[in-house]
């Protein structure tokens, strides 16, 4: 009998070549019959937007055929002088160029046809193109880029209030929030967009919707609800004629039964999603399935499997510059070697995964670097305008002695008139002195106040290096102590509470949190949503910063206690908080170029987070290295190794108190 993933990939097989046969092919027919209708009547409007509908269609169905009726609807476009028509095949060109894999050619198609909307006054396809370039920058690691391009096309979208393409855009926004972890924000925007594919009963787009609801469930590991998304999306997919979104539609499944313990019924899926990738050309789709197929026999315990198949995906994501992916590609297989005793490869996939995000890293800094050069140019072009001024000052007083002098000799009247004109004169030279000096008092208040600014966001060293040289290079530290708080019952409280009141409560206990931090001498890293995140021993090195986060952990936590006496003396609702802490190693720099912001990274901060995930309410968790630097000073009780997700199993104390 033959086995089930077979069997299963041949069903897969059997459904591609159904619709190749019998979608395409129609499509391809009218495609020649509208070019040689182009060819008797020359340009027409009504024609070039018959193709549009008609490569759409094709796009991900059959990409090669759509890249290459958009190619040819380029050329006549061209030979007929439309504009307008050569820029929307240019955009087509680039969505085809993005599916197979080849984003750089994609940015130059989406740039050339970006430069023909504006000029033709084309509005919507240019917050289309704008949709698009977010779409293949996120894919190749520029998130800023990613995001500032969606903020312009929702823009474009509001404007127009075209709720197709605001659904479209807010998707978009959902899943660049997703990729940086921003979970609410994302599930928010991805309920905004099903909400308005349901009203409008677009399906197709509603299921892609359910299938992005699924994956931030998947992350926030509740996987049951996830795998019913994943089901609710895969119900309403056109399996036959949407190749592109049923093959994500089964590799969502496949996550789902994987984190479930079914692998089986994972590998089948993935194997079958593969499958109609690769015969879709589909090269991103054939790097995410690869991917989930190499997870998936990692889990399995097959680790040569697994590697066979990450090299696969890396030889795809490096020719195609697929750089977002080559980062988790890296760091499996650093791991995978690692757990098979070949440390050179550890070693040296290790150090390509640093080396990647490293550059990611090194990109953003030159961008920020150049935004301070661009501040700097036009303080100095300030500078000069005042300075003319004074030369003009200077010019108007030699001006007035020259007067004076040449007035001697005249008598009488004319001698008043000419003093009643200088004294004119002195009160005009006077005024104009006195506005240089209350500009000048104004650009040193904005000065200050622009110090006072840059100190509230970056650490004091960080801000004087900043102001001095121009920029601020990333550091390493070798003993750095991060924290994590989360509270628990956000979402309670959200229900509970008007909004208001909802960040009136978690600005107070903020505003406490940065006091304590503030008196045991901690960076505050930032803030997502309701967890709290701060490091001691940053930007100023020191040997005391495991005592010092300990003993602020503590404080934070019996405050947020005696506010949960408080509410629960007033019957009102009230938080709870979990708090994580881990010693060792980070990199801290600034990221950014439009809000510049203090960082930190490396594993360090990884595992603090896992400390606090993975803690109780009203406990502060520490692992095994904190404890080492506090066990003289605070009594603490072992909990044993436990299960932290991606970290395996980690000896973890909670802190009782301080040791009196």
């Amino acid at each position: 009998m033959m086995p089930v993933i077979f069997r299963y990939i041949f069903i897969c097989l059997f459904m591609i070549n159904y619709a190749v046969a019998s979608a395409p092919v129609g499509a391809v027919r009218k495609a020649d019959s509208i070019f040689s209708e182009l060819d008797k009547r020359g340009n027409n409007a009504g024609l070039f937007n018959h193709l549009d509908t008609l490569i759409r269609e094709l796009l991900y169905n059959n990409t090669s055929e759509a890249l290459s009726l958009s190619q040819k609807q380029y050329r006549y476009a061209v030979k007929l002088r439309n504009q307008k028509a050569e820029a929307r095949a240019l955009l087509s060109i680039g969505i085809a160029f993005d599916m197979k894999g080849k984003y750089n050619d994609a940015l130059t198609k989406y740039a050339e046809a970006l430069s023909l909307a504006r000029r033709q006054g084309m509005p919507i396809l240019a917050g289309d193109i704008y949709n698009n370039f977010s779409i293949t920058h996120a894919v190749l690691g520029n998130m800023e880029e990613s995001v500032t391009n969606a903020l312009k096309a929702l823009s474009i979208f509001e404007t127009a209030k075209d709720s197709n393409r605001l659904a479209r855009i807010y998707n978009n926004l959902g899943s660049r929030y997703s990729e940086m972890g921003y979970y609410d924000q994302a599930l928010e925007y991805y309920q905004k967009a099903a909400r308005l594919n349901e009203y409008r009963q677009d399906f197709k787009k509603l299921a892609f919707n359910f299938g992005n609801i699924g994956l931030l469930y998947y992350e926030k590991d509740e996987n049951q609800k996830a795998l019913e998304y994943f089901k609710r999306s895969i119900a309403l997919q056109d399996t036959l004629n949407d190749k592109y979104n049923y093959s994500i539609g089964l590799h969502n499944l496949a996550l789902a039964y994987q984190r479930l313990g079914e692998f089986d019924k994972a590998l089948d899926y993935e194997m079958c999603s593969l499958a109609i990738a690769s015969e879709n050309n589909d090269g991103l789709g054939k790097i995410t399935s690869m991917n989930g197929i190499a997870s998936i026999y990692r889990s399995m315990k097959n680790d040569k499997l697994a590697l066979t198949y990450f090299k696969k995906s890396e030889a795809l994501a490096g020719s195609s510059g697929a750089r977002y992916y080559l980062i988790n590609i890296y760091q499996n297989m650093a791991e995978i070697y690692a757990g098979m005793k070949d440390y050179r490869n550890a070693f040296l996939y290790n150090t390509r995964f640093a080396s990647l995000k490293d550059s990611i890293m090194s990109s953003e800094k030159d961008k920020a670097a150049r935004k301070i050069k661009e501040f700097e140019n036009t303080r100095t072009r300030q500078e000069i305008k005042l300075l003319t001024k004074e030369g003009e000052i200077q010019r108007l007083k030699i001006k007035r002695q020259k007067i004076i002098r040449n007035s001697v000799s005249v008598v009488g009247i004319l001698l008043l008139l000419l003093a009643a004109g200088l004294f004119h004169r002195y009160r005009y030279v006077r005024r104009t002195r006195n506005e240089l000096s209350e500009k000048n008092k104004m650009i040193s208040h904005e000065k200050d106040r622009s110090d006072a600014l840059l100190l509230n966001i970056l650490p004091a060293e960080t801000a004087e290096e900043l102001k001095s040289h121009g920029k601020s290079e990333a550091r390493h530290f070798e003993m750095v102590t991060v924290m994590f708080a989360d509270f628990k019952g956000f979402t309670y409280m959200a229900e509970k509470l008007s909004p208001q009141e909802l960040v009136n409560e978690i600005d107070l206990r903020f505003r406490k949190f940065d006091e304590i931090i503030t008196n045991h001498g901690i960076e505050k890293i930032k803030t997502i949503g309701d967890a709290y995140m701060c490091a001691g021993g940053i930007p100023v090195p020191n040997n005391s910063n495991a005592l010092d986060v300990v003993a602020a952990a503590l404080e934070m936590q019996q405050f947020t206690e005696e506010l949960k006496i408080s509410s629960l003396e007033h019957n009102r609702p009230y938080f709870e908080i979990r708090i994580g802490i881990h010693t060792g190693p980070v990199v801290a720099g600034i990221v950014g170029t439009k809000k510049f912001q203090y960082d930190i990274w490396g594993d360090t901060v990884n595992i603090a987070s896992r400390m606090e995930s993975s803690g109780e309410v009203g406990r502060v968790n520490i692992s095994q290295s904190t404890y080492e630097f506090v066990s003289r000073h605070f009594e603490c009780s072992y909990r044993g190794k436990v299960d932290a997700k991606n970290k395996g199993a980690i000896d973890m104390y909670f802190v009782n108190g301080r040791i009196t």
